[in-house]
């Protein structure tokens, strides 16, 4: 069977397409064993924290590093990054692409390092306006947390523009492989924290420590694969900004930095208002992480192809090829991330249990955090088709209507966070995440339609086609579910619970590929001929 993301372009007979579906399969692998490992770092938190205090300090402390993280890094650098690479490469040659990317290196880790002096030296002020006058009694290790955790965001800048380095010479496997590594060093740590049996506190400091060891083994592990290219990892600062590339960089990533960190800034927002009541903030953490999965699986990796295939394509002028991959990519988000939602909405207090009740995670905290992942669940397929949006409008360098739209989404997520927390409390939070997410993604999909015209979408029919089979899906796990795995009728061993679980999510997502190939959906067909192939058939 031919890959459907390789169909010929019938109007540019001299180019052939950009395979989008291959290339994304490879990165959501990776990208799979990166969140999976994810999970199992979030379990390890969770039997040492479960959804006390010092979960939430951390979680609070977390947030400020990491939301810079998106501006020197996975987000705006990134996306600032890789169409300006893309484009010395393509029309200057191989040397002075090089020769930006060290720039990039050296100016932005510059900068990067003085924030993190900066973010250390003030962590006090930074903690009290965010965190303001409530639990005053976690102020003082929430501060000691994000002192620690402050130099993460240096090393993470560095390891996002190699990302963007090798994903421009399509090796896309190691980029997305490299987070694992971080995630394998947290489990470790972490088991061993469970066998000291440290006390909260001191648990929580050591933790973070292994946050900053995790995101330089995230660099590491990349530098082999930029040598094997001819890339040697050496900055050099331009802090005058002469280098005409570095600038248009600069000058990209503040609107950049809006366009493709709104969901962080949601996160943020909604983190703030949930450290008002103890156990929020951790139970929104935990259910956001289970979101995480897909997000990565599919918004990743395909808005990773999208912006790597779509600034090459948008380098030669290529219109058509450009709006081509950004159809097959959305149809790729909508098909893979919208079975993924209706399973976690159905299935999720199943799937928390799964995931995250030992130690001291008890029932009460997997009866919390499933409540916020089904209202986090309905915005998976726009948290993740973002991805594969924006760039339609980055690589073409107009950054002001991604960031407008990104604006738009903050505003409803605070709208609908501000309006509803009193009456639905804690689900209020993950449903503004959500609410915000759509707003977000929906601004862009109509503004590229009235700009670019309707060949970049995914197709009314398609998304139809999908919904009939997630329909189908959804109401096969429900019944199935409420049956073996909730309520009085669940099954009381905890392994053959577990089993069941683990084998109800593969039996719905067999029965999904067997219904969508069924209605035509040639992604389905794709897949499952895809799995046949891989076990010998």
């Amino acid at each position: 069977m031919s890959d459907p993301s390789a169909a010929p372009e019938p109007s540019r007979p001299d180019r052939a397409a950009e395979p989008v579906a291959k290339p994304a399969g490879k990165v959501a692998a990776a990208t799979m064993c990166s969140r999976v490992t994810g999970l199992l770092r979030e379990a390890v938190f969770a039997a040492l924290f479960a959804t006390r205090g010092v979960a939430d300090a951390y979680v609070l402390a977390f947030r400020i590093p990491n939301l810079l993280r998106d501006f020197f890094a996975e987000g705006a650098l990134a996306s600032a990054f890789v169409p300006a690479f893309a484009e010395a490469k393509e029309k200057e040659g191989e040397a002075r692409a090089f020769e930006l990317a060290r720039r990039v290196l050296g100016t932005l880790g510059a900068l990067a390092a003085l924030v993190v002096l900066l973010g250390i030296v003030f962590a006090p002020a930074v903690v009290s306006l965010i965190a303001m006058d409530a639990r005053v009694e976690w102020r003082p290790l929430t501060i000691q947390l994000t002192r620690i955790m402050f130099p993460f965001l240096l090393l993470v800048a560095w390891a996002s523009v190699a990302m963007g380095i090798l994903n421009t010479y399509r090796r896309y496997f190691v980029p997305a492989v490299a987070p694992m590594f971080f995630n394998l060093i947290a489990v470790v740590s972490g088991s061993v924290l469970l066998l000291l049996d440290l006390g909260e506190t001191d648990a929580a400091v050591v933790w973070s420590v292994f946050v900053v060891v995790g995101g330089l083994a995230q660099l590491l592990v990349q530098l082999p694969a930029l040598r094997a290219i001819g890339f040697r990892f050496r900055p050099q600062l331009d802090l005058r900004l002469r280098d005409p590339g570095l600038r248009k960089i600069v000058r990209r990533m503040g609107p950049v930095l809006l366009s493709l960190t709104a969901t962080n800034v949601m996160i943020l927002i909604t983190t703030v208002l949930a450290w008002q009541t103890e156990g929020w903030a951790s139970s929104l953490h935990y259910a956001f992480r289970l979101v995480h999965l897909p997000i990565g699986v599919v918004g990743v990796a395909v808005g990773t192809i999208v912006l790597a295939a779509g600034a090459r394509r948008s380098a030669v002028n290529d219109v058509e090829g450009l709006n081509d991959i950004v159809r097959r990519g959305l149809r790729l988000n909508w098909f893979l991330a919208l079975p993924a939602a209706v399973g976690l909405f159905v299935l999720a207090e199943p799937i928390v249990r799964l995931i995250y009740q030992r130690g001291t995670f008890d029932a009460a905290s997997t009866a919390s955090v499933a409540e916020a992942l089904r209202y986090y669940a309905g915005g998976i397929v726009f948290y993740a088709g973002i991805k594969a949006a924006a760039p339609h409008f980055l690589v073409r360098g107009d950054t002001r209507t991604p960031m407008l739209c990104s604006l738009l989404g903050i505003a409803a997520n605070l709208i609908v966070a501000l309006s509803l927390v009193g009456p639905l409390g804690m689900r209020a939070l993950a449903l503004a995440v959500a609410v915000g997410a759509a707003t977000n993604y929906l601004a862009l999909r109509f503004l590229a339609r009235r700009r670019f015209g309707p060949g970049s979408g995914p197709g009314g029919g398609f998304l139809l086609r999908c919904g009939v089979a997630a329909i189908l899906l959804g109401g096969a796990g429900a019944f199935l579910g409420s049956a073996w795995l909730t309520g009085d009728q669940a099954v009381a061993n905890g392994w053959l619970r577990a089993a069941l679980t683990l084998g109800l999510v593969a039996a719905l997502g067999l029965l999904y590929l067997f219904v969508a190939a069924r209605l035509g959906i040639e992604e389905g067909a794709w897949v499952r001929a895809r799995l046949r192939r891989g076990r010998g058939a």
